[in-house]
């Protein structure tokens, strides 16, 4: 796959210290590839999953890493064998120490002999050069690039814009990206007063917009450089979470990248199993959903408000309320736990419509008029 480099490894410590910020990273992998699998592998004759920074594939507390967590989700999978009965699985893993990608092997052999739709293609490199040649390639020969979801998972900030906005020219890729948002921002506050830091920024922007970050406060900040990498790319869709520490400053966002409706429903979806209660953000000393004695519900009123405000606009489809709930941070299943409350309750109710009061069947809604 290429020639072998040792780029070290800037945190080595990270590998003796398993928090809640990988917990809630691995788990958002594992859900999200549950249903990606099943949906690509039904259209597609080959799907990739690919980690530009794999690591030692385990931590030393005995929990794995991204590359040995992706590979199980498939070897696990309920459908595996209909899955890989009609399509190929390709693992690719770049990891540019020589130490980790040693240890990754290692970790990769213990798993045994797989089956045989599952490839895998692990390679000691500069995953950033790697991705470049391998697009340049596809592009000179005017190919496409399979159904592929993409973490990007740097040691340190720094990634190459210009290759995320590849990638993301290939309408079937989506991309899952760890920002390391503590030293991205502190590079945004002082780069433009540091001509190397500047041009570092323009590389992992593609271009100088970034500056128009200066001037904003910290969360102004986030949410906008959310928006520059989604435009950067040409996404339709951008799905993050916050990773805060213990002073409830974020550290890292998780960044979802797609052109798919239901890439976007499938990320929320997975967000919100890590953050039952609510709100796009994860603490590193928080609890996992499935530690919950008893798990935590959703504050539903701010939905059940923007749906009374939409129907007192004007009467709406369900499915158009789905429609635009998708831009929302609420998932289609709150939207209808709400419409269903709402009528229950005599504030909304239905009418140009036949059989079971259902989003399927499309009913027209509308709010009652109080006298």
């Amino acid at each position: 796959m290429g020639k072998s480099v040792d780029l070290k490894d800037t945190t080595p410590g990270y590998w003796d210290n398993y928090n809640n910020f990988q917990r809630v990273k691995h788990d958002l992998i594992r859900n999200y590839l549950n249903g990606w699998f099943p949906k690509l592998s039904s259209w597609h004759g080959k799907i990739v999953y690919f980690d530009t920074h794999a690591g030692r594939g385990k931590h030393s507390g005995g929990q794995y890493g991204s590359p040995i967590v992706a590979l199980q989700t498939l070897m696990e999978h309920s459908f595996r064998d209909r899955l890989l009965s009609n399509c190929e699985v390709l693992f690719a893993f770049c990891e540019g120490d020589k130490g980790n990608f040693e240890k990754l092997v290692a970790e990769i052999d213990a798993l045994g002999k797989l089956p045989d739709n599952i490839k895998i293609n692990a390679a000691n490199v500069d995953c950033y050069k790697q991705l470049g040649k391998a697009l340049l390639r596809l592009e000179e020969e005017n190919k496409e690039l399979a159904p592929a979801f993409v973490f990007v998972d740097p040691y340190g900030f720094k990634m190459p814009g210009s290759i995320l906005k590849r990638l993301m020219t290939f309408k079937r890729v989506e991309l899952f990206i760890n920002v390391i948002w503590r030293e991205l921002n502190m590079a945004i506050s002082n780069g433009s007063k540091q001509e190397g830091m500047a041009k570092t920024l323009d590389s992992i922007f593609d271009g100088n917009v970034w500056r128009d970050l200066v001037p904003l406060n910290s969360e102004e900040r986030s949410e906008g450089c959310m928006a520059l990498f989604k435009d950067m790319v040409d996404a339709q869709w951008a799905t993050y979470i916050y990773m805060r520490g213990k002073n409830h400053a974020t550290r890292y966002m998780l960044l979802h990248l797609t052109n798919h409706d239901d890439g976007r429903d499938l990320m929320k979806d997975c967000i919100w199993k890590v953050c039952p209660d609510g709100g796009f953000h994860a603490s590193v000393t928080g609890l996992s959903a499935d530690e919950y004695l008893i798990k935590p519900e959703p504050d539903l009123r701010p939905l059940q408000n923007w749906v009374i405000k939409r129907l007192g606009e004007r009467p709406y489809r369900w499915q158009e309320l789905l429609q635009d709930v998708r831009s929302k941070i609420w998932r289609q299943k709150h939207l209808n736990d709400v419409v269903r409350s709402l009528r229950r309750d005599g504030i909304i109710d239905k009418r140009d419509h036949k059989g079971k009061f259902h989003p399927c069947n499309n009913p027209e809604l509308f709010l009652i008029e109080v006298e």
